[in-house]
Formats: C-alpha cells, sequence, structure tokens
C-alpha cells in the first residue's frame, strides 16, 4: 500500500494558516506584554515598551536559534546515513531513509524556545519592577517569569507538533 499523504499534503502548509499561527504568537505576545503592564506597573510607558517587545522579541531569538540549530542537524543525518549504509552497503536506501524520515517530522532544537523566552522575560520583570509605578520586586519579577515560561512552553509544543513554519531551504 502506497503512501499517498506527502509533506507538501500537509495541510498546516497552507500559507494563510501559518500566517493566522504566527501572527497569533507575536500579536498575542504584545497582548499578554500589555496586560501584564497594566497589572503590575499601571501609568508606566517603560514598562508598556518593555513588555510590549518582550514575547515577540523573544519569538524571534528563538526561531533564528532553532533554524540554526535545525541546519546543524542536517550534516548528522546524512553522517547516520552513511554509517548505516556501510553496515547495509545499501547508500541510496539508507540516506532516503534518514532524509525521508526527517522530512516528516519537526527539526530538533525547539527547547531552544525556553531558556530564551524565561531569560528576556525576567530581564523585563527587571527592568519593570524598577519602575516607579511597578509592584513589589518579587512580584513582577516572578510573574513576568512565568509569563516566559508558560509562553516558551506554548510556542516548543507548537513547534513540536509542526505548526511552525519551517524554511524550505534545510
Amino acid at each position: 500500500m502506497k503512501n499517498t499523504d506527502t509533506h507538501e499534503d500537509h495541510e498546516l502548509e497552507h500559507p494563510a494558516i501559518i500566517i493566522a499561527l504566527v501572527g497569533f504568537l507575536f500579536f498575542g505576545g504584545i497582548a499578554v506584554g500589555i496586560a501584564a503592564t497594566c497589572l503590575l506597573a499601571p501609568n508606566s510607558e517603560t514598562a508598556a515598551f518593555v513588555s510590549f517587545l518582550m514575547l515577540p522579541v523573544s519569538f524571534g531569538f528563538g526561531m533564528v536559534l532553532w533554524y540554526g540549530m535545525a541546519r546543524a542537524i542536517t550534516p548528522r543525518l546524512l553522517g547516520r546515513a552513511l554509517v548505516k549504509s556501510l553496515r547495509t552497503r545499501e547508500l541510496y536506501d539508507s540516506i532516503r531513509e534518514e532524509l525521508t524520515d526527517f522530512e516528516y517530522r519537526t527539526f530538533s532544537g525547539t527547547r531552544i524556545f525556553v531558556p530564551i523566552t524565561v531569560g528576556i522575560s525576567f530581564i523585563a520583570g527587571c527592568i519593570v519592577s524598577c519602575c516607579p509605578t511597578a509592584g513589589e520586586f518579587e512580584v513582577v519579577i516572578t510573574t513576568y517569569t512565568s509569563i516566559g515560561l508558560a509562553y516558551s512552553m506554548l510556542v516548543t509544543w507548537m513547534a513540536r507538533h509542526g505548526f511552525l513554519p519551517m524554511p524550505s531551504h534545510l
């Protein structure tokens, strides 16, 4: 039985769906940052600016680093296919098997979103907690770091399940 489900037929490949999901992460991050400012440091322009950028910037950095890690993994997969072909003496089948398998799963390295987002959120929390209208230092930092952790886990889950776009040139 031939598998007719190809990577090109994947329903998440539609540009409108990808744009909507990335827009949700980007603008949703902005909305969460603004809400955090309204609750923890009202009437502070600095806090609003930092919170506005916190999650979108971490999303951007995370995507760039994820793509970089994915690009570094491709040679490893080819190397594994070559080693496997030495044992089985079928180079073409080994390479096809590794790269076909690679084509259908997400690239590894999605965990990079967690330290990037938590780190940026922690720094943002430190900046916001220094604003004159901010609440208690520990509450602000804990809240911002928790927001970063939750956001990074959502982005990681979406990346692992194929909801984020992958560059076609990898």
